[in-house]
C-alpha cells in the first residue's frame, strides 16, 4: 500500500531478463536498478514488445521514420545503462495479445537467456490515480508474461519446440499499485534520467517536467525505503526456485 515501508532488495542476480512494452518503458521505470545491477556484473537482457510507431501526436508523422528513430534511442539508453543486449519483437502499438504466439516467443527468450529474475509490468494495475489509467500494451505484456513464467517456461510440455525448461526465480513487476519490495538506486539515478532524457521523441518538448517527475518519484519511494531514491516492485518468488 501507498506510504508502507518497503523492504529493501540488495541481491544481486547474476541474469536478468527485462520484458516492456514500449522503448522507453524500461527505462522510466526500472532504469536505475538497470543500471544498479549493470555496474554490480548481472547480466541484462532486455526485450521490447513493441515498434513504438504510434508515441507521437504529430499528424504529419511516419510510422516507419519513427521506429527506426525508436530503435536508436533504445540502443543509446542500453548503452547508457549497461544492458547486455536487446531485441525488439516488432508488434506495433496497441496490437499487444496475451496470445499463444507471444507467449511461445517469450519462453524461448527465457529459456535461451536463463534469466534468475525477469523484470515487466504489473497487468493487474489499472488505475493510477485520477489522471491516468495503464497502456493495454502494459496489461497484456505484463499477463503475457507471468503466464509465460509460470506455469509454461518451468514445464516442458509447455512448448517443447522452445528449447529445454527453466525456472525463474523471482518476477519482479514494475508500474505496480501493490509494491511491496524497493532497489536503492541512490547511486544511479543519474543514469536513469539520462537514459530517459535518450528517448528524445517522447521528452522533445516537455523534458523538464518529465524528467523532474521522474526524480520525484524516486524520492518519493526512496522515503518509503528510507533511502535517498529508489524504484518500488512488487515481487513474486517461485516456491520451486527461491535463490539467485
Amino acid at each position: 500500500m501507498a506510504g508502507e515501508k518497503l523492504h529493501l532488495i540488495r541481491e544481486t542476480p547474476r541474469r536478468l531478463l527485462a520484458i516492456f512494452a514500449h522503448p522507453d518503458d524500461a527505462d522510466i521505470g526500472v532504469g536505475g536498478t538497470l543500471s544498479l545491477f549493470s555496474k554490480a556484473g548481472t547480466v541484462i537482457r532486455l526485450i521490447v514488445a513493441c515498434n513504438g510507431d504510434k508515441g507521437t501526436l504529430s499528424e504529419s508523422a511516419s510510422s516507419q521514420d519513427l521506429i527506426e528513430l525508436r530503435k536508436s534511442e533504445v540502443d543509446e539508453a542500453s548503452r547508457i545503462l549497461g544492458v547486455s543486449e536487446y531485441s525488439l519483437l516488432g508488434i506495433d502499438d496497441g496490437e499487444v495479445e496475451n496470445s499463444v504466439a507471444l507467449r511461445r516467443s517469450i519462453v524461448a527468450e527465457v529459456r535461451a537467456f536463463r534469466p534468475d529474475v525477469v523484470v515487466t509490468h504489473d497487468p493487474s494495475a489499472h488505475f493510477f490515480g485520477t489522471t491516468y489509467f495503464n497502456h493495454r500494451d502494459h496489461r497484456e505484456l505484463g499477463m503475457a508474461v507471468l503466464d509465460s513464467i509460470f506455469p509454461a517456461s518451468g514445464s516442458p510440455l509447455y512448448f517443447p519446440e522452445a528449447g529445454r525448461s527453466h525456472q525463474v526465480s523471482y518476477v519482479m513487476m514494475s508500474g505496480t499499485l501493490e509494491a511491496n519490495v524497493a532497489i536503492d538506486i541512490s547511486s544511479t539515478i543519474d543514469a536513469k534520467r539520462d537514459s530517459v532524457r535518450s528517448h528524445r521523441s517522447q521528452v522533445q518538448g516537455d523534458e523538464e517536467h518529465i524528467l523532474e517527475n521522474l526524480i520525484v518519484g524516486a524520492r518519493q519511494v526512496g522515503k518509503r525505503a528510507g533511502v535517498t531514491y529508489a524504484e518500488a516492485f512488487r515481487i513474486m518468488a517461485n516456491p520451486k526456485a527461491m535463490n539467485f
